[in-house]
Protein backbone atom coordinates (compact mmCIF):
# COMPACT_ATOMS: atom_id res chain seq x y z
CA UNK A 1 0.00 0.00 0.00
CA UNK A 2 1.31 3.42 -1.02
CA UNK A 3 -0.02 6.03 1.15
CA UNK A 4 1.38 9.74 -0.35
CA UNK A 5 0.52 13.60 -0.37
CA UNK A 6 1.30 15.53 -3.19
CA UNK A 7 1.61 19.30 -3.57
CA UNK A 8 1.35 21.28 -7.04
CA UNK A 9 3.97 23.58 -7.42
CA UNK A 10 2.94 27.34 -8.95
CA UNK A 11 6.19 29.01 -7.71
CA UNK A 12 9.43 28.28 -9.01
CA UNK A 13 11.65 29.92 -6.60
CA UNK A 14 9.58 27.82 -3.57
CA UNK A 15 10.54 24.71 -5.56
CA UNK A 16 14.17 25.91 -5.98
CA UNK A 17 14.38 26.81 -2.18
CA UNK A 18 12.54 23.40 -0.98
CA UNK A 19 15.32 21.53 -2.86
CA UNK A 20 18.22 23.40 -0.68
CA UNK A 21 16.10 23.05 2.72
CA UNK A 22 18.05 20.37 5.41
CA UNK A 23 15.07 20.20 7.56
CA UNK A 24 10.80 20.66 7.40
CA UNK A 25 8.77 21.17 10.06
CA UNK A 26 11.07 19.35 13.52
CA UNK A 27 12.21 16.46 10.15
CA UNK A 28 15.64 16.56 8.91
CA UNK A 29 16.31 16.09 5.31
CA UNK A 30 19.18 13.72 4.62
CA UNK A 31 20.53 11.51 2.21
CA UNK A 32 19.92 13.91 -0.51
CA UNK A 33 19.51 12.52 -4.40
CA UNK A 34 18.79 13.44 -7.76
CA UNK A 35 17.95 11.25 -10.71
CA UNK A 36 16.12 11.24 -14.70
CA UNK A 37 13.74 9.15 -15.51
CA UNK A 38 11.69 7.74 -18.25
CA UNK A 39 7.61 6.41 -17.11
CA UNK A 40 5.61 4.76 -20.39
CA UNK A 41 1.90 4.38 -19.40
CA UNK A 42 0.71 1.54 -21.28
CA UNK A 43 -2.81 0.15 -21.57
CA UNK A 44 -5.10 -1.70 -24.38
CA UNK A 45 -7.48 -0.27 -27.05
CA UNK A 46 -10.23 -0.93 -24.66
CA UNK A 47 -8.47 0.93 -22.13
CA UNK A 48 -9.25 -2.23 -19.68
CA UNK A 49 -6.64 -1.53 -16.76
CA UNK A 50 -7.92 1.82 -16.47
CA UNK A 51 -11.56 0.85 -16.82
CA UNK A 52 -10.75 -2.01 -13.95
CA UNK A 53 -9.39 0.99 -11.86
CA UNK A 54 -5.74 0.76 -12.37
CA UNK A 55 -2.62 2.64 -14.02
CA UNK A 56 -0.01 0.44 -15.15
CA UNK A 57 3.17 2.24 -15.78
CA UNK A 58 7.08 1.05 -16.67
CA UNK A 59 9.43 2.88 -15.42
CA UNK A 60 13.48 2.94 -16.90
CA UNK A 61 15.68 4.24 -14.52
CA UNK A 62 19.18 4.10 -14.26
CA UNK A 63 20.26 -0.14 -15.44
CA UNK A 64 16.94 -0.98 -14.38
CA UNK A 65 13.28 -1.22 -15.34
CA UNK A 66 10.08 -1.33 -12.99
CA UNK A 67 6.66 -1.86 -13.43
CA UNK A 68 4.13 -1.07 -11.51
CA UNK A 69 0.59 -1.59 -10.89
CA UNK A 70 -1.19 1.04 -8.98
CA UNK A 71 -4.77 1.77 -8.03
CA UNK A 72 -6.28 5.46 -9.36
CA UNK A 73 -9.14 6.24 -6.68
CA UNK A 74 -8.27 7.38 -3.54
CA UNK A 75 -11.33 7.91 -0.60
CA UNK A 76 -9.57 10.69 0.95
CA UNK A 77 -8.34 13.81 -1.44
CA UNK A 78 -5.82 15.06 0.87
CA UNK A 79 -3.52 11.69 1.85
CA UNK A 80 -3.67 9.42 -0.98
CA UNK A 81 -3.57 5.89 -0.32
CA UNK A 82 -3.64 3.45 -3.24
CA UNK A 83 -2.39 -0.25 -3.87
CA UNK A 84 1.21 -0.47 -5.73
CA UNK A 85 2.30 -3.34 -6.78
CA UNK A 86 5.87 -3.96 -8.32
CA UNK A 87 8.33 -5.68 -10.96
CA UNK A 88 12.22 -4.70 -11.35
CA UNK A 89 13.69 -6.38 -14.35
CA UNK A 90 16.84 -5.31 -16.13
CA UNK A 91 15.37 -5.11 -19.48
CA UNK A 92 11.77 -4.26 -20.93
CA UNK A 93 9.87 -7.14 -21.94
CA UNK A 94 6.63 -7.79 -23.15
CA UNK A 95 4.34 -8.98 -19.97
CA UNK A 96 4.22 -12.75 -21.31
CA UNK A 97 7.94 -13.24 -21.67
CA UNK A 98 7.94 -11.94 -17.68
CA UNK A 99 9.53 -14.43 -14.79
CA UNK A 100 6.29 -15.74 -12.92
CA UNK A 101 5.07 -13.34 -10.48
CA UNK A 102 1.66 -11.72 -8.91
CA UNK A 103 2.22 -8.84 -11.70
CA UNK A 104 2.59 -11.06 -14.03
CA UNK A 105 -0.89 -12.82 -13.45
CA UNK A 106 -2.54 -9.81 -11.92
CA UNK A 107 -1.70 -7.98 -15.79
CA UNK A 108 -2.65 -11.22 -17.45
CA UNK A 109 -5.86 -11.40 -15.97
CA UNK A 110 -6.54 -7.72 -16.52
CA UNK A 111 -5.57 -7.69 -20.41
CA UNK A 112 -6.44 -11.31 -21.68
CA UNK A 113 -5.48 -11.51 -25.07
CA UNK A 114 -4.92 -7.82 -25.63
CA UNK A 115 -2.10 -6.10 -26.28
CA UNK A 116 -0.39 -3.10 -24.62
CA UNK A 117 0.04 0.42 -26.30
CA UNK A 118 1.61 3.42 -24.97
CA UNK A 119 -0.77 5.87 -23.65
CA UNK A 120 1.30 8.98 -22.84
CA UNK A 121 5.18 9.40 -21.55
CA UNK A 122 6.48 10.96 -18.71
CA UNK A 123 9.93 12.50 -18.23
CA UNK A 124 11.07 13.74 -14.61
CA UNK A 125 13.97 15.32 -12.93
CA UNK A 126 13.36 14.40 -9.53
CA UNK A 127 15.00 15.03 -6.69
CA UNK A 128 14.85 12.67 -3.09
CA UNK A 129 15.36 13.17 0.43
CA UNK A 130 14.33 11.21 3.55
CA UNK A 131 12.43 12.63 6.32
CA UNK A 132 13.90 11.71 9.31
CA UNK A 133 13.35 12.38 13.11
CA UNK A 134 15.10 10.25 15.87
CA UNK A 135 16.94 8.29 13.32
CA UNK A 136 13.66 7.02 12.40
CA UNK A 137 13.04 7.56 8.33
CA UNK A 138 9.64 8.97 8.17
CA UNK A 139 8.71 9.86 4.71
CA UNK A 140 10.58 10.03 1.20
CA UNK A 141 10.76 13.70 0.51
CA UNK A 142 10.22 13.82 -3.90
CA UNK A 143 10.53 16.88 -5.50
CA UNK A 144 9.43 16.46 -9.57
CA UNK A 145 10.20 18.54 -12.81
CA UNK A 146 7.81 16.83 -14.29
CA UNK A 147 6.91 16.77 -18.64
CA UNK A 148 3.85 14.64 -20.07
CA UNK A 149 4.03 13.75 -23.64
CA UNK A 150 0.82 12.39 -25.51
CA UNK A 151 0.62 13.07 -28.93
CA UNK A 152 2.19 16.13 -30.36
CA UNK A 153 0.89 17.60 -26.58
CA UNK A 154 3.48 18.73 -23.57
CA UNK A 155 2.42 19.71 -20.45
CA UNK A 156 5.26 20.68 -17.72
CA UNK A 157 4.54 20.84 -13.92
CA UNK A 158 6.17 20.74 -10.88
CA UNK A 159 5.42 19.27 -7.69
CA UNK A 160 6.41 17.88 -4.55
CA UNK A 161 5.59 14.02 -3.34
CA UNK A 162 5.64 12.86 0.72
CA UNK A 163 5.58 9.53 0.75
CA UNK A 164 4.94 7.74 4.17
CA UNK A 165 7.83 5.46 4.91
CA UNK A 166 7.39 1.86 6.70
CA UNK A 167 8.42 3.39 10.27
CA UNK A 168 6.40 6.33 10.00
CA UNK A 169 3.23 7.43 11.23
CA UNK A 170 0.45 8.82 8.92
CA UNK A 171 -0.17 11.30 12.37
CA UNK A 172 3.23 12.38 11.29
CA UNK A 173 2.56 12.42 7.33
CA UNK A 174 -0.22 14.92 8.18
CA UNK A 175 1.78 17.20 11.05
CA UNK A 176 4.22 17.50 7.45
CA UNK A 177 1.30 18.38 5.13
CA UNK A 178 0.00 20.71 7.34
CA UNK A 179 3.53 22.31 7.81
CA UNK A 180 3.79 22.47 3.97
CA UNK A 181 0.39 23.65 3.49
CA UNK A 182 0.87 26.16 6.25
CA UNK A 183 4.28 27.24 6.14
CA UNK A 184 4.70 27.45 2.39
CA UNK A 185 1.42 27.99 1.07
CA UNK A 186 0.94 24.47 -1.44
CA UNK A 187 -2.35 22.83 -1.59
CA UNK A 188 -2.50 19.25 -1.18
CA UNK A 189 -4.68 16.60 -3.58
CA UNK A 190 -3.45 17.45 -7.04
CA UNK A 191 -3.95 15.15 -9.66
CA UNK A 192 -1.17 12.04 -10.13
CA UNK A 193 0.78 12.11 -12.83
CA UNK A 194 -1.71 9.40 -14.51
CA UNK A 195 -4.71 11.33 -13.82
CA UNK A 196 -2.71 14.02 -15.50
CA UNK A 197 -1.82 12.21 -18.59
CA UNK A 198 -5.26 10.82 -19.20
CA UNK A 199 -6.65 14.40 -19.19
CA UNK A 200 -4.06 15.31 -21.87
CA UNK A 201 -5.82 11.97 -24.16
CA UNK A 202 -8.82 13.35 -23.55
CA UNK A 203 -8.09 17.00 -24.57
CA UNK A 204 -6.04 15.45 -27.72
CA UNK A 205 -9.30 14.36 -28.75
CA UNK A 206 -11.74 17.21 -28.02
CA UNK A 207 -8.64 18.73 -30.07
CA UNK A 208 -8.76 16.60 -33.10
CA UNK A 209 -12.65 17.89 -33.59
CA UNK A 210 -11.59 21.30 -34.01
CA UNK A 211 -8.62 20.05 -36.15
CA UNK A 212 -10.95 18.09 -38.62
CA UNK A 213 -12.88 21.85 -39.69
CA UNK A 214 -15.97 19.99 -40.46
CA UNK A 215 -18.91 22.27 -41.12
CA UNK A 216 -20.80 24.23 -38.80
CA UNK A 217 -23.76 22.02 -39.54
CA UNK A 218 -22.39 18.59 -38.96
CA UNK A 219 -23.85 19.08 -35.18
CA UNK A 220 -24.72 16.46 -32.60
CA UNK A 221 -28.40 15.96 -31.85
CA UNK A 222 -28.96 15.39 -27.84
CA UNK A 223 -28.18 11.48 -27.12
CA UNK A 224 -27.14 9.96 -24.00
CA UNK A 225 -22.82 9.80 -23.19
CA UNK A 226 -21.96 6.43 -22.02
CA UNK A 227 -18.27 5.49 -21.73
CA UNK A 228 -16.74 2.90 -23.97
CA UNK A 229 -16.34 0.90 -20.73
CA UNK A 230 -20.31 1.05 -20.05
CA UNK A 231 -21.35 0.23 -23.53
CA UNK A 232 -18.93 -3.38 -23.18
CA UNK A 233 -21.40 -3.41 -20.51
CA UNK A 234 -25.04 -2.47 -21.23
CA UNK A 235 -24.98 -4.21 -24.88
CA UNK A 236 -22.38 -7.09 -24.02
CA UNK A 237 -20.28 -5.98 -26.81
CA UNK A 238 -17.67 -9.11 -28.03
CA UNK A 239 -14.51 -7.75 -26.00
CA UNK A 240 -11.90 -9.82 -27.36
CA UNK A 241 -12.95 -9.36 -31.00
CA UNK A 242 -13.64 -5.92 -30.76
CA UNK A 243 -9.99 -5.24 -29.28
CA UNK A 244 -8.76 -7.66 -32.29
CA UNK A 245 -10.44 -5.70 -34.90
CA UNK A 246 -9.39 -1.98 -33.11
CA UNK A 247 -6.10 -3.46 -33.00
CA UNK A 248 -5.83 -4.14 -36.28
CA UNK A 249 -7.62 -1.03 -37.34
CA UNK A 250 -4.58 1.11 -36.44
CA UNK A 251 -2.30 -0.93 -38.29
CA UNK A 252 -4.09 -0.44 -41.22
CA UNK A 253 -4.71 3.14 -40.42
CA UNK A 254 -0.95 3.85 -40.30
CA UNK A 255 0.44 1.47 -42.63
CA UNK A 256 -2.00 2.64 -45.40
CA UNK A 257 -2.29 6.35 -44.60
CA UNK A 258 -0.50 7.22 -47.77
CA UNK A 259 -3.68 5.94 -49.71
CA UNK A 260 -6.31 6.88 -47.64
CA UNK A 261 -5.31 9.93 -47.00
CA UNK A 262 -7.06 10.52 -43.62
CA UNK A 263 -6.38 12.81 -41.47
CA UNK A 264 -4.34 11.74 -38.40
CA UNK A 265 -6.74 13.59 -36.41
CA UNK A 266 -9.04 10.83 -37.00
CA UNK A 267 -7.04 7.93 -35.24
CA UNK A 268 -9.30 8.15 -32.14
CA UNK A 269 -12.21 8.20 -34.06
CA UNK A 270 -10.84 5.06 -35.99
CA UNK A 271 -9.93 3.32 -32.65
CA UNK A 272 -13.52 3.52 -31.06
CA UNK A 273 -15.34 2.91 -34.12
CA UNK A 274 -13.63 -0.54 -34.08
CA UNK A 275 -14.43 -1.22 -30.85
CA UNK A 276 -18.07 -0.14 -31.12
CA UNK A 277 -19.01 -1.83 -34.33
CA UNK A 278 -20.83 -4.86 -32.81
CA UNK A 279 -22.73 -3.00 -30.28
CA UNK A 280 -26.02 -4.07 -32.27
CA UNK A 281 -25.18 -7.60 -31.72
CA UNK A 282 -27.65 -9.04 -28.82
CA UNK A 283 -29.94 -6.90 -30.10
CA UNK A 284 -30.51 -8.08 -33.60
CA UNK A 285 -27.60 -10.98 -34.61
CA UNK A 286 -28.67 -11.00 -38.22
CA UNK A 287 -28.55 -7.11 -38.95
CA UNK A 288 -26.60 -5.89 -36.02
CA UNK A 289 -25.49 -3.24 -38.28
CA UNK A 290 -28.60 -1.61 -38.35
CA UNK A 291 -29.53 -2.00 -34.67
CA UNK A 292 -25.83 -0.58 -33.73
CA UNK A 293 -26.36 2.25 -35.89
CA UNK A 294 -29.68 2.83 -34.12
CA UNK A 295 -28.15 2.09 -30.94
CA UNK A 296 -25.58 4.83 -31.31
CA UNK A 297 -28.15 7.35 -32.54
CA UNK A 298 -28.93 7.20 -29.09
CA UNK A 299 -25.82 6.53 -27.15
CA UNK A 300 -22.95 8.63 -28.14
CA UNK A 301 -19.60 7.45 -26.69
CA UNK A 302 -18.26 10.13 -23.80
CA UNK A 303 -14.93 9.54 -24.83
CA UNK A 304 -15.30 11.09 -28.43
CA UNK A 305 -17.18 14.55 -28.74
CA UNK A 306 -18.94 16.12 -31.33
CA UNK A 307 -18.85 16.10 -34.03
CA UNK A 308 -16.78 13.04 -34.31
CA UNK A 309 -19.18 10.72 -32.35
CA UNK A 310 -21.69 11.04 -35.45
CA UNK A 311 -19.88 9.15 -37.51
CA UNK A 312 -19.57 5.88 -35.72
CA UNK A 313 -23.01 5.00 -36.40
CA UNK A 314 -22.31 5.08 -40.50
CA UNK A 315 -19.37 2.79 -39.75
CA UNK A 316 -21.33 0.72 -37.59
CA UNK A 317 -23.93 0.98 -40.28
CA UNK A 318 -21.40 0.28 -43.49
CA UNK A 319 -19.53 -2.73 -41.17
CA UNK A 320 -21.10 -5.80 -42.72
CA UNK A 321 -23.32 -6.14 -45.71
CA UNK A 322 -21.54 -5.95 -49.14
CA UNK A 323 -20.95 -2.59 -51.07
CA UNK A 324 -21.39 -1.24 -54.52
CA UNK A 325 -22.45 1.87 -56.19
CA UNK A 326 -25.70 1.46 -55.71
CA UNK A 327 -25.45 1.24 -52.29
CA UNK A 328 -23.27 3.93 -51.86
CA UNK A 329 -25.57 6.54 -53.80
CA UNK A 330 -28.31 5.04 -51.70
CA UNK A 331 -26.43 5.93 -48.40
CA UNK A 332 -25.44 9.49 -49.84
CA UNK A 333 -29.27 10.23 -50.44
CA UNK A 334 -30.43 9.34 -46.97
CA UNK A 335 -31.20 12.99 -45.20
CA UNK A 336 -29.22 12.08 -41.83
CA UNK A 337 -26.11 11.01 -44.03
CA UNK A 338 -26.71 13.31 -46.78
CA UNK A 339 -26.74 16.27 -44.55
CA UNK A 340 -23.31 15.84 -43.55
CA UNK A 341 -20.89 18.32 -45.32
CA UNK A 342 -18.95 16.38 -48.48
CA UNK A 343 -15.61 16.20 -46.31
CA UNK A 344 -16.94 14.34 -43.94
CA UNK A 345 -19.40 11.65 -45.68
CA UNK A 346 -15.96 10.83 -47.09
CA UNK A 347 -13.97 10.71 -44.02
CA UNK A 348 -16.78 8.57 -42.77
CA UNK A 349 -16.71 6.09 -45.89
CA UNK A 350 -12.94 5.68 -45.55
CA UNK A 351 -13.04 4.81 -42.07
CA UNK A 352 -15.81 2.03 -42.96
CA UNK A 353 -13.42 0.97 -45.63
CA UNK A 354 -10.82 0.13 -43.08
CA UNK A 355 -12.87 -1.24 -40.48
CA UNK A 356 -14.44 -3.39 -42.81
CA UNK A 357 -10.76 -5.02 -43.77
CA UNK A 358 -9.94 -4.99 -40.43
CA UNK A 359 -13.23 -6.99 -39.14
CA UNK A 360 -12.54 -9.58 -41.76
CA UNK A 361 -9.11 -10.12 -40.78
CA UNK A 362 -10.69 -11.33 -37.46
CA UNK A 363 -13.83 -13.86 -39.01
CA UNK A 364 -12.09 -16.80 -37.79
CA UNK A 365 -11.33 -15.60 -34.10
CA UNK A 366 -8.19 -17.09 -34.07
CA UNK A 367 -6.15 -14.59 -33.68
CA UNK A 368 -4.62 -14.04 -36.96
CA UNK A 369 -1.85 -11.11 -37.44
CA UNK A 370 -0.72 -9.00 -40.21
CA UNK A 371 2.58 -9.87 -40.77
CA UNK A 372 3.75 -7.34 -43.45
CA UNK A 373 1.90 -4.37 -45.77
CA UNK A 374 4.04 -4.36 -49.39
CA UNK A 375 3.36 -1.19 -51.02
CA UNK A 376 5.85 -1.66 -53.89
CA UNK A 377 3.84 -3.93 -55.88
CA UNK A 378 0.99 -2.85 -58.16
CA UNK A 379 -1.85 -3.89 -55.75
CA UNK A 380 -1.14 -3.20 -52.08
CA UNK A 381 -0.18 -6.94 -50.83
CA UNK A 382 -0.75 -7.30 -46.94
CA UNK A 383 0.41 -10.70 -45.74
CA UNK A 384 -1.63 -12.66 -42.69
CA UNK A 385 0.04 -15.27 -40.77
CA UNK A 386 -1.79 -17.19 -37.92
CA UNK A 387 -3.66 -20.73 -38.20
CA UNK A 388 -6.92 -18.98 -39.08
CA UNK A 389 -4.99 -16.93 -42.14
CA UNK A 390 -6.21 -18.44 -44.91
CA UNK A 391 -9.70 -18.08 -43.63
CA UNK A 392 -9.22 -14.27 -42.39
CA UNK A 393 -7.16 -13.81 -45.96
CA UNK A 394 -10.50 -14.61 -47.86
CA UNK A 395 -13.02 -12.55 -45.58
CA UNK A 396 -10.89 -9.28 -45.51
CA UNK A 397 -10.53 -9.97 -49.69
CA UNK A 398 -14.03 -10.44 -49.69
CA UNK A 399 -14.68 -6.96 -47.88
CA UNK A 400 -12.46 -5.00 -49.53
CA UNK A 401 -15.35 -4.07 -51.72
CA UNK A 402 -15.29 -0.44 -50.13
CA UNK A 403 -11.65 -0.14 -50.37
CA UNK A 404 -11.65 -0.87 -54.17
CA UNK A 405 -14.78 1.61 -54.52
CA UNK A 406 -12.66 4.21 -52.94
CA UNK A 407 -9.18 4.16 -53.59
CA UNK A 408 -7.80 3.90 -57.02
CA UNK A 409 -5.09 1.23 -55.96
CA UNK A 410 -6.50 -2.53 -54.78
CA UNK A 411 -5.50 -4.34 -52.04
CA UNK A 412 -5.15 -8.01 -51.71
CA UNK A 413 -4.43 -10.18 -48.43
CA UNK A 414 -2.60 -12.87 -48.22
CA UNK A 415 -1.94 -15.97 -46.20
CA UNK A 416 1.73 -16.75 -44.95
CA UNK A 417 3.57 -18.83 -42.89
Amino acid sequence: MEIEAKFLVSDENIFINLKKESSIDSFNVTDKSEAVFKDTYLDTVDMVIHSSGYSFRCREKNDKVIYTLKSLKSADPLIHRREEIELVLSEKKNVENWKDSELKSLILNLIGSGKLFPLFYVSHTRTTGMLVTESREVAELSLDDVIISCDNNERSYLEVELELEENGTENELTKLVYFIEKDLGLVAGCNSKFDNGYEMILENIRNSAEHMGYSSSDKCPDTKALSISEMFDEYDIERKHARKVSENSLELFHGLIEYHDLSPYLIHTMKIAALVHDIGVIADVTDHHKAGRDILFQHSPAELPCPLCLMLPWTTFLHKKRIDPAKLEKLRSKKQFGNFSPKMQNDILKIAAILRLADGLDYSRMDSRIANIDLAAGDIIIEVKGSGAGIDSDRANTKADMWRLLFDRGIIFRPVT
